[in-house]
């Protein structure tokens, strides 16, 4: 009897687990159906049409991520995707960046969704805002800001309609790599790339929102697209800023008809990224949008003084001699922009092949298939998918160590501060101080600030130093996560310039008989008033919990 009992019990086990296998195999069997099935471009799409409802018929999984991008709004300590004033956080930098827009209006980045969005909303943009807030000369942003705002950038270069390779600018005559890999079709697109640098902002989007619309989702507020980092043949990866490109085969890369650059795939995947997070500025009468990497060398990690290299060389021919003088002590500034790309190279992850994707974009399981997420953000958001597929350790310690890293970062940004306000403090004293003196008393007033500003030739030279390493710091977005000990690296300079400056100022001045007593700890800056005219959350003021994180971190209160 027992042994029939024990041979039931075996028939039974042994058809449940038949069963499940059988249930196996058919699962495998359809996701192996579903897997072969995919990608397929049932909806054909155009470079001339990058609407993303349209792109996204093929690739619903991606679109809804894409498009999820709008509603999303989340506070982490040093980014998120909350609009914030980050001037009424950070009240110095409208002193760093006196006679500059940013010193007007300067907010923290919404998700990409927005980058078009932002640009036509900021007061950076707004002409007679900004004509009446202390910058009577600025005519407004020339198309060159077009680039990295908008999905519609390739249908620019490429559909006729628009005509801006019609009478082309003098840039149109230089080599550029991007364009001159295609040929003959690469002329027309390098004679309206060149054209629309050189023409106003609002001209250009006036010219796509005239033929899409002002949607969001397809016209002239298009934001980053699918057109940006994919071909629409094969939704292969590629690069579409001609600025990269060129830039990148500046530095020893090769460029590619196709894919923009010769690249691996995973190569690609921080390549789509860094086309647009970098440090720029406008060459030239035709603010041809340009990538100041020439010093930078092929695989080599990015330092702060190839910066110095390369803005010096462009000073000393008169290709570039800087962004905007500083109102108060008329020191020749550069201003730093988004520099992830230089910064991230000198990273732990990208010396182990992690590319920008891989945690920005972090990867889902939907059956059969991995997708990457196309909500473009921090990995604040999603430590698990972001982190955890590498890093062992549970969430509460990554976020840990990545607080660990910010706020030390924080704190000796605070200290970088005060270094460049006293310099900036100390140098106001003394241009005040020299005026006073025969040698420029009786100079008309142009003359005299030129003659002094030529007097205090080095320390305003340190003022540009150190300036460019604490806006490089300030402004790059992973607020130090990327390469925390470059980026330290970077503040100690910045403190190292300011000093630096102040005794070159003493010097200067001692030719003139003049001593002031240098500041070592710099007045406080007022916050500025809160621009109201702002939509939602744009231009609000940082949060209580922000403000109290700040407090925290300046009496280093934090572990």
């Amino acid at each position: 009897m027992k042994k029939w009992t024990l041979y039931t019990v075996a028939f039974f086990v042994a058809v449940v687990l038949g069963a499940a296998m059988f249930a196996l195999f058919v699962d495998i069997g359809s996701k192996f159906e579903e897997e072969k099935s995919y990608p397929m471009m049932l909806h054909k799409v155009s470079d001339l049409n990058p609407d993303v409802k349209e792109w996204g018929k093929n690739f619903p999984s991606q679109y809804e991520s894409f498009a999820a991008m709008e509603n999303i709004a989340y506070e982490t300590p040093y980014a998120g995707s909350v609009p914030y004033s980050k001037l009424i956080r950070y009240p110095a930098a409208t002193k760093f960046w006196d006679g500059y827009a940013f010193a007007v209006d300067y907010n923290r980045p919404r998700l990409h969704f927005y980058t078009q969005i932002d640009q036509i909303e900021t007061k950076r943009n707004d002409k007679e805002y900004l004509n009446s807030h202390g910058l009577p000369k600025f005519k407004g942003q020339p198309g060159a800001c077009v680039n990295c705002h908008t999905g519609h950038l390739t249908a620019i270069m490429k559909d006729g309609d628009y005509n801006l390779s019609e009478n082309p600018v003098e840039a149109a005559s230089r080599n550029m790599p991007f364009f001159d890999v295609k040929g003959e079709e690469g002329k027309k697109e390098k004679a309206a790339w060149t054209k629309m640098n050189s023409i106003p902002y609002f001209d250009v989007m006036k010219l796509v929102a005239d033929k899409h619309g002002e949607d969001p989702y397809k016209g002239s507020h298009l934001g980053s697209s699918c057109a940006d980092c994919h071909s629409p043949d094969d939704m292969s990866l590629r690069v579409t800023r001609p600025a990269f490109v060129n830039a990148m085969v500046d530095r020893g890369y090769e460029a590619d008809a196709k894919s923009g650059l010769k690249a691996s795939r995973q190569e690609m995947r921080s390549y789509v990224c860094m086309q647009c997070h970098v440090e720029y500025y406008f060459q030239g009468k035709d603010s041809t949008l340009t990538y100041p990497w020439a010093k930078w060398e092929k695989d080599k990690p990015f330092k702060i003084e190839m910066f110095d290299e390369y803005y010096d060389e462009m000073f000393e021919n008169g290709k570039f001699k800087f962004d905007y003088k500083h109102k108060t002590t008329d020191a020749p500034i550069i201003k730093m922009q988004h520099s992830e790309a230089e910064l991230s190279s000198a990273g732990i992850h990208a010396r182990s092949g992690v590319s920008c994707a891989d945690c920005h974009m972090p990867y889902k399981r939907e059956g059969a298939q991995k997708v990457s997420s196309h909500t473009v953000q921090s990995p604040f958001a999603d430590i698990t998918g972001s982190c955890k597929t590498c890093h062992m350790q549970s969430e509460d310690k990554l976020v840990e160590r990545i607080n660990f890293i910010q706020n030390r970062h924080s704190y000796e940004l605070r200290k970088c501060e005060n270094a460049l306000l006293s310099l900036i403090q100390d140098i106001e004293v003394a241009r005040g101080e020299l005026t006073k003196l025969p040698e420029f008393a009786n100079l008309d007033a142009d003359t005299q600030k030129a003659e002094i500003s030529k007097a205090l030739e080095k320390t305003l030279w340190n003022q540009r130093r150190a300036h460019m390493r604490w806006d490089f710091a300030f402004s790059e977005n992973s607020y130090g996560f990327h390469a925390p000990q470059e980026a330290a690296r970077v503040i100690g300079q910045c403190q190292e310039f300011a000093r630096k400056g102040q005794i070159e100022l003493s010097n200067e001045l001692a030719k003139f008989g003049v001593n002031i007593e240098l500041t070592q700890t710099a007045d406080e800056v007022p916050e500025p008033e809160q621009i109201t005219s702002h939509k939602g959350l744009v231009a609000t003021p940082p949060s209580q919990k922000l403000k109290e994180l700040d407090e925290r971190v300046k009496n280093l209160e934090f572990n």
